[in-house]
């Protein structure tokens, strides 16, 4: 029992990105026609999910000291942003994989629900709280906030046309997440930019978080793309706006694939260059998701501005999003056992301290 307390007290809250990584790669395996594997990642997300979020909940009832000091730390306040993407990644498999939309919106309320807490807390957290210096705290991960945002603008442009009569509303409100979350990637990365170039990072900061500086633009183009895609299918003023948000979506995605020949350079220089060893952190989910989003902004944006052969980069980045979950999800597994061993070695060899002590004091 202790180890579990253990592990419920330690929750990182970037866990919530494993659902990110494999909501999305299931999404792009039905879209790529791999419906088996599209599945078989459904179900281990719901499974993740379930068990994610109940952890965390737990964690906010029996520990809520450590919780709010995670959320008060400005390295850490804004990875809570993982809760609203993978609350929404995975209402966007109940529409794209199981086609299931009135169980999808559940989440949607829900991932509004959850973006408009951890939005509000943990800008006012950092707008009031945070006195450190922006080499310190700043990092590729704050860029979450983005992924945050836009899993709700993506969610609902998916689910904009299921509404109804309702269906403008929910695709304006979609168009008002698309625009906050691309205001905040323009900002946040100016600064992740400057703090990268005119300040020292060490290798072990390097590459996990900063892959989400791939990852932000490739939902940010998903979800302008599934907003082209819909606008005839929503009656409105929507049409008026579908070239900018062609034009703006293309910049986004260009801009991504941009960053990944980057990223690459920046792995080779950690772990070859440097030689820095890997440890498992569930930071490096944040380096699966950019992969798999990748993969399916891709396939949308050819479909959103009718150029076919750009998808053709799905048909082969589909397996680097294969390989890196498999090696991220293999090694988390390894990384529980070992913890898991490690505590109960620990707790017997305190029970052995403790009974030969407990037996004196009987004795005498």
């Amino acid at each position: 029992m202790s180890v579990i307390r253990n592990s419920i007290k330690t929750f990182h809250p970037a866990y919530f990105a494993m659902v990110m990584s494999t909501g999305i790669i299931s999404i792009a395996s039905g879209l790529l026609g791999f419906q088996g594997i599209a599945y078989a990642l459904f179900y281990i997300n719901l499974f993740a999910y379930a068990t994610v979020l109940s952890l965390q909940v737990l964690r906010v009832r029996m520990f809520w000291s450590n919780l709010y000091n995670d959320f008060s730390n400005p390295k850490l306040s804004l990875v809570f942003f993982t809760t609203v993407a993978g609350t929404n990644v995975l209402g966007a498999q109940f529409v794209t994989v199981v086609n299931q939309p009135e169980v999808a919106k559940i989440f949607w309320y829900f991932g509004i629900f959850l973006w408009t807490i951890v939005s509000l807390s943990a800008f006012s957290v950092l707008f009031i709280k945070c006195d450190q210096r922006i080499e310190v705290v700043m990092h590729g991960g704050w860029l979450i906030a983005t992924v945050g945002t836009q899993s709700v603008a993506v969610l609902g442009a998916l689910l904009a046309p299921k509404f109804g009569g309702s269906g403008s509303f929910v695709m304006f409100s979609s168009f008002v997440w698309w625009m906050i979350g691309s205001f905040l990637y323009m900002i946040l990365i100016t600064l992740i930019i400057y703090r990268l170039v005119f300040f020292k990072v060490s290798p072990d900061a390097l590459v996990p978080p900063y892959w989400i500086n791939m990852g932000a633009l490739a939902i940010t183009t998903l979800a302008g793309s599934i907003l082209c895609i819909n606008i005839p299918k929503i009656e409105g003023p929507y049409a008026d706006f579908l070239g900018f948000t062609k034009g703006l979506t293309l910049f986004f995605w260009s801009f991504g694939t941009w960053w990944i020949p980057f990223l690459v350079i920046i792995g080779v220089w950690k772990y070859i260059y440097n030689r820095t060893p890997f440890k498992y952190s569930p930071l490096y989910w944040g380096m699966v998701f950019p992969l798999g989003m990748y993969t399916v902004c891709t396939i949308r944006l050819s479909q959103a501005i009718q150029l076919p052969f750009i998808a053709n980069i799905s048909s082969y980045f589909i397996y680097a999003a294969y390989i890196a979950w498999g090696f991220i999800f293999v090694n988390m597994i390894i990384s529980m056992v070992k913890a898991a061993t490690a505590k109960e070695a620990t707790l017997k060899k305190e029970e052995k301290i403790v009974q030969p002590q407990m037996t004196s004091a009987v004795k005498g």
